[in-house]
């Protein structure tokens, strides 16, 4: 909301010139790009348009990985709680820099485990072998990590990762939203990673047969999980 005075030659006031402009849009396009640059590494947001974003939710087929760290609620009873967040964050932030590096979705940090997808918001036909370039730098990182701290430190982690359809948008209200990924297929994977051993990286046949020709897998006893009638390979 700008004035300007109208003088005439005389520098005499003729009167105001009012000029209004509506930064309400402008307002929504920033609050969406600082609601993406949480989740999406800096080469993705460049290509964003935030209006094509589907609101009311997106079909698509997503990879997701789920990592969380083993040992944590051991090492978090016995550990002051300055050193308890320090560790934590180092851990997490392992978590969040390999989905990151690989152009990845971090959708959530829920306490020691994070949450991420790839294949959206942007297209990633190779989205599959992305998610599994970023769990070998997790396994690579962790062991960069333990070499600089001492033993007691040394936590693990376990991997889950699963193809599939998912739904896609922005979720919340009016005072917090989040952009975030729902359906049987996050379950899935959330499942699977419960499974996974420390310092074990599972993903399912599904997944497995996008790069079945890419990579070398050690193929696991199927084992049921919530939500399924039948075990899961």
């Amino acid at each position: 909301f700008n004035l300007s005075p109208l003088k005439d030659a005389d520098q005499k006031a003729q009167g105001v010139a009012i000029v209004l402009d509506d930064l309400t849009e402008q307002r929504q396009l920033k609050a969406q790009r600082r609601l993406f640059e949480k989740m999406v590494s800096p080469k993705v947001i460049d290509q964003l348009d935030p209006d094509e974003i589907a609101l009311g939710g997106e079909k698509r087929e997503i990879t997701t990985m789920f990592a969380d760290l083993r040992g944590f609620t051991h090492f978090s009873e016995n550990t002051p709680p300055e050193e308890l967040i320090s560790i934590l964050n180092q851990y997490i932030s392992i978590f969040v820099d390999a989905a990151l590096e690989n152009e990845g979705t971090v959708d959530k940090i829920m306490g020691d485990e994070v949450m991420s997808w790839f294949n959206a918001p942007l297209p990633q036909p190779d989205h599959a072998l992305r998610s599994i370039r970023s769990a070998l730098k997790i396994r690579q990182d962790f062991q960069k990590i333990h070499a600089e701290l001492p033993e007691h430190q040394h936590l693990s982690f376990g991997i889950g990762i699963h193809h599939g359809p998912a739904i896609l948008g922005l979720v919340g209200c009016e005072d917090m939203v989040n952009f975030t990924a729902i359906g049987d297929s996050v379950n899935t994977t959330k499942r699977i990673q419960q499974n996974a051993k420390p310092g074990q990286i599972l993903l399912s046949e599904t997944a497995y047969q996008q790069l079945a020709a890419l990579i070398e897998v050690r193929e696991v006893d199927p084992f049921m999980v919530k939500g399924k009638t039948k075990p899961l390979s």
